[in-house]
């Protein structure tokens, strides 16, 4: 490995020490040539070239298969997902409410359509809707004579039951009715 010897600094200071440079330095001084050489050159047409032919290719596939889209990677649109999951349930309700007249027919009832299920679903979702009312208006109704309540025994009032409540604001919903 040789050294060699840079020119005096121009400030002054021609220490040896700083003006020497070794073989490696010099190798990358050599090897950081500058950007516009034709290698570069070649290797920028060809990154650009290729990077072109990239986008055609995509826009060209894209053209050919516009009606697919998502199905290209095994994907399908929301919209399709729920006919597909509707049919499912309209199928599955067929069988089911086949083997249920099917096992009706056999104890000789008679069979049960569609029109029949809803009106029966109806009837029991306003059934638990009106539970639920109740239930609800049954707490509300505890809390409040919870309430009221702690304020008599704080006044020294005597406590008022659910059915004295009930007799006063029950059917007519006026006090005395």
């Amino acid at each position: 490995m040789s050294l060699r010897r840079l020119p005096a600094r121009p400030c002054g200071g021609d220490d040896d020490r700083i003006n020497t440079v070794s073989a490696v330095e010099v190798a990358l001084a050599e090897w950081n040539a500058p950007l516009d050489s034709a290698l570069v050159d070649s290797f920028a047409i060809a990154l650009f070239g290729v990077l072109a032919v990239i986008v055609v290719w995509v826009w060209m596939l894209g053209r050919a298969n516009q009606n697919r889209g998502m199905e290209q990677f095994g994907l399908r649109s929301a919209r399709r997902i729920t006919e597909d999951r509707e049919a499912l349930e309209a199928e599955d309700l067929a069988q089911m409410l086949e083997a249920h007249n099917a096992r009706r027919r056999r104890r000789g009832e008679a069979d049960v359509t569609v029109a029949d299920l809803e009106r029966r679903v109806m009837d029991d979702r306003a059934e638990q809707s009106r539970r639920r009312e109740r239930y609800l208006a049954d707490r509300d109704l505890d809390e409040l004579l919870e309430a009221t309540n702690a304020r008599r025994r704080a006044r020294g009032l005597p406590e008022r039951s659910r059915e004295e409540v009930r007799r006063e604001f029950g059917a007519g919903g006026t006090p005395g009715a």
